[in-house]
């Protein structure tokens, strides 16, 4: 039976390996690669991952990636500056050990699961740039995903609550009482994700069928969505 690596002892060794302070035998790459300030932005894995990426899901992985860098390096590189190249496996093995201890502010298995996207990402732009080599982007990028069920938060409005909350929106006869309105009928209707509805157009709106495009759906996939049988 395999056993976890103790995520305390691999980020003090870690921690070590970047500092320079010990004689290498995991990871030589670290030694040579401290940083990545010596690499150009169209070879910096980092950058190239995240430049794939749509907007939203940009921001969400960088912030990911910082945490995990940040936390490999105690504090003293960032998603751009890490050396990713120089992981191995016994180091990502340790991250996802930490991330379900809670060390990285992932308490969701959906959230651990996106932290580990995040590091396969990188990872995997760091075998194509030529930065790593596929046996070791392989052993590296095993990362088992988190398997949990957990009932999503929230719950759904009555019909009743929608009808109260359009009513408190048209009595503001001002532009951003109709903006209001539109945009919790848009929601109601549809059933559009908050980016989804904020990346609309009016020229998205099809008044003679009653359609809206969404343009900027997961995944970057457009889709057509009838409002009239959603209500």
């Amino acid at each position: 039976m395999e056993q976890s690596v103790s995520a305390d002892s691999v980020q003090g060794l870690t921690g070590e390996l970047l500092n320079g302070q010990m004689a290498l035998k995991v990871s030589p790459v670290l030694e040579q690669l401290p940083g990545q300030t010596n690499i150009s932005l169209d070879q910096n894995p980092a950058v190239v991952y995240l430049a794939r990426l749509s907007l939203g899901s940009r921001r969400t992985m960088q912030d990911c990636l910082n945490i995990v860098a940040q936390w490999v390096s105690s504090g003293s590189q960032d998603a751009l500056s890490f050396p990713w190249q120089g992981l191995r496996y016994q180091h990502t093995q340790a991250i996802r050990s930490a991330l379900l201890e809670g060390k990285l502010k992932a308490k969701k298995a959906s959230t651990v699961n996106k932290y580990l996207a995040a590091l396969r990402g990188i990872l995997k732009e760091c075998w194509r740039l030529g930065l790593m080599s596929a046996e070791d982007f392989n052993r590296a990028a095993d990362l088992e995903c988190l398997k949990e069920t957990t009932l999503p938060k929230g719950r759904a409005l009555s019909h009743e609550e929608i009808g109260a909350i359009l009513a408190v929106c048209g009595k503001d006869e001002s532009a951003i009482g109709k903006r209001d309105t539109a945009i919790v009928a848009v929601l109601y209707s549809c059933g559009l994700r908050r980016s989804e509805l904020v990346a609309l157009d009016l020229s998205d709106y099809e008044e003679t069928t009653g359609t809206v495009r969404v343009r900027s759906g997961k995944g970057r996939k457009e889709r057509i969505v009838d409002r009239k049988s959603v209500v």
